[in-house]
């Protein structure tokens, strides 16, 4: 009988897996020749996995006027797609996709090519001259811009500085490049500097009362002096967590003059040069009722305790997150546990250092206070706040496990600690949102300065603002 049922069960699943084979042919099959280079190995063993590189089953509609394009596994367009009103910016006539060919011809989507060129004249009225470098895309030229990055290095330095093909939103046909040809005659035109032109400064100011906004600025941690376009040292090349792009004062999506409007008034309520301000990325996601969360990025073997995945076969053997097929995450097998700890002196400061297992799909959140983000606690500061020269607001978030640290009173946890692996920066620590936490076994270190021998000092796992129990306990050498 037991027989039995099993060759019933081959009959049902051998065809199953022989059509998802086929379809995973067909749909390979499909891609530019370069796009299904991506699926294969480099010269360091990165690549895409295919069902994360297209999904066209369950991939976005791209005519959606606020559709959600970045650079999670959910944020792809398929490759068959582009829009069916485009037009070339130059005459505003209708044109095919495959005639939009950038730099020699620039297409839009109608309703956007109206409102730029409104906007283009309004900057020659203000004695600029604006100069696109890129608008529309279509999936096979995204696939030639993106090889073209991995030529000059390997994927994970293309993977700062381009999409994936089916994650740009050029392919949605409402996003141009804009600079000015004085700053493109001079050099580079992709320099971050370009923000603090007059061009650059134009743009800020006044692409909105066009319709349009700017999906990628400067998190407020990498601000020089406060300013929305001077980068600190350095800052330039940092990769911001709201987006997962780099500064890109060039880069305009259009969504209309009344939402553009609707986005500025949000920005300007969420608190800006703080963690709690807002991009167009985290608008969108607030709309669709997930307020402050941020993308997790496509697994390509560069960020593994950081990404997430549709592929059961990836680039990474524990990715962080390992999505349902509808793009949800499961719920981790266990809640972090704490596995052993230690407090150690290192001059002024103690080090707590704890060992934790953390199940895959588990999400963290801020502080993140690792070697690499400089940050650490202060005995006699406010709770929440770390010493390293920025007061935060740590409030906990629903959903998300971090290590919390107590001392004198069992029911106080004042301050807490990201679940991430040592090499994490703490640019996070500006964004006010669950991310993902590292799988695996984590060693956590939580320097405080100015802790006295003998203190006693708690440690627990937080599950947004509940700790069930202390998990160990020790005092202070």
């Amino acid at each position: 009988m037991l027989e039995w049922r099993r060759m019933r069960l081959g009959r049902v699943i051998c065809p199953l897996l022989a059509i998802a084979a086929l379809a995973g042919a067909a749909l390979a099959q499909d891609l530019p020749a370069r796009c299904t280079d991506l699926t294969r190995p480099d010269r360091d063993g990165r690549f895409i996995a295919l069902a994360d590189l297209a999904r066209p089953a369950s991939a976005l509609d791209g005519d959606e006027p606020l559709v959600l394009v970045d650079r999670s596994p959910q944020g792809a367009l398929p490759p068959s797609y582009a829009p069916d009103d485009l037009v070339d910016l130059a005459t505003m006539r209708p044109t095919r996709p495959f005639r939009c060919l950038p730099p020699r011809t620039q297409c839009l989507r109608r309703d956007a090519a109206r409102d730029y060129r409104a906007m283009a004249r309004a900057m020659r009225d203000d004695g600029l001259s604006p100069h696109v470098s890129s608008a529309f895309r279509r999936y096979q030229t995204q696939c030639s811009t993106f090889s073209r990055w991995v030529r000059r290095g390997a994927l994970c330095e293309a993977a700062t500085a381009s999409a994936l093909p089916g994650h740009s939103q050029h392919q949605l046909g409402t996003a141009l490049d804009l600079f000015t040809y004085e700053w493109t005659n001079a050099g580079d035109k992709f320099r971050p500097g370009f923000g603090c032109t007059p061009g650059g400064r134009w743009i800020a100011a006044h692409a909105h009362e066009h319709g349009f906004v700017l999906p990628y600025p400067l998190h407020p941690d990498l601000r020089r002096d406060g300013s929305d376009c001077a980068a600190v040292d350095g800052g330039e090349e940092r990769v911001d967590p709201r987006t997962g792009y780099r500064y890109e004062p060039w880069h305009l999506r259009w969504v209309g003059r009344e939402r553009a409007a609707e986005f500025r008034a949000a920005r300007a309520a969420s608190e800006p040069g703080t963690a709690r301000e807002l991009t167009p990325d985290q608008w969108l996601r607030a709309r669709r009722g997930e307020p402050g969360t941020v993308g997790v990025p496509v697994c390509d073997g560069c960020n593994c305790d950081r990404c997430a995945t549709f592929a059961d076969d990836g680039p990474c053997e524990t990715p962080a997150w390992a999505l349902n097929a509808d793009g949800s995450r499961p719920e981790p097998a266990h809640p972090p546990r704490i596995e052993s700890a230690r407090l150690e002196r290192d001059s002024d400061r103690v080090v707590v250092v704890a060992t934790v297992r953390v199940a895959q799909n588990t999400a963290t959140q801020g502080p993140v206070v690792t070697e690499a983000s400089g940050a650490w606690y202060r005995r006699g500061r406010r709770p929440t706040q770390l010493a390293d020269g920025r007061a935060r607001r740590f409030a906990p978030i629903e959903g998300a496990y971090r290590l919390v640290i107590g001392f004198d009173r069992r029911d106080d946890w004042p301050w807490g600690a990201a679940l991430v692996a040592p090499s994490r920066s703490g640019v996070m620590n500006g964004v006010h949102a669950p991310f993902a936490a590292a799988p695996g076994t984590i060693e956590v270190r939580v320097p405080i300065e100015g802790l006295a021998a003998g203190t006693r000092v708690r440690l627990g796992v937080a599950h947004g603002a509940r700790v069930d129990a202390v998990a160990w306990s020790g005092g202070a050498p």
